[in-house]
């Protein structure tokens, strides 16, 4: 199941408004809390942009990229990562490599968050189903399955990572 990202957006409004409040006072007062506002506005960036999810998503497309071109090198005859001599580089192999787990995360510890047809098929629904059909059947399957009420822990699980991913693409 994926964290909770509220510490993260409340992270970022705190460095966020810390920005703002600098920048008016070094307008107000003096420039000189300006060489404070711009890096509270730079952190604050930055914790947006992994709140929001766009870092993960920019990593793995990075990495999915130099996975490709790697095989497509790799399919051209030439060895991926070597140089002209046929030597590895610093990198070494390891470093694209991105081999999901059963979790659904990656190696390098990044969710997999897009639906897979596996999920539809845990909540018992047809590829495609609305947002509110989602929910009532992981409600029913919760129901069933909790382990507070005899079901498998196991399965239990399966079933909510399945509703996380659904609900965040509905």
């Amino acid at each position: 199941m994926r964290p909770d990202g509220s510490l993260l957006w409340g992270l970022t409004g705190v460095f966020g408004v810390c920005s703002v409040v600098f920048g008016v006072l070094s307008v107000v007062y003096s420039p000189v809390a300006l060489s404070v506002a711009v890096p509270f506005g730079g952190v604050a960036a930055i914790f947006y942009y992994h709140a929001s999810g766009r870092l993960g998503r920019a990593v793995f497309q990075r990495q999915a990229a130099r996975k490709r071109a790697s095989r497509e090198s790799f399919r051209d005859g030439r060895t991926a990562g070597t140089g002209p001599r046929g030597e590895r580089g610093r990198q070494g192999r390891a470093r694209g490599d991105q081999r999901s787990t059963e979790s659904g995360q990656f190696a390098d510890g990044v969710a997999d968050d897009r639906p897979r047809p596996e999920d539809y098929r845990v909540l018992d629904l047809e590829p495609g189903a609305s947002g509110d059909a989602v929910k009532q059947a992981y409600r029913e399957k919760a129901r069933e399955l909790h382990p507070d009420r005899g079901g498998d822990a196991e399965a239990f699980s399966r079933v909510n990572e399945a509703y996380e991913r659904l609900k965040r693409d509905a």
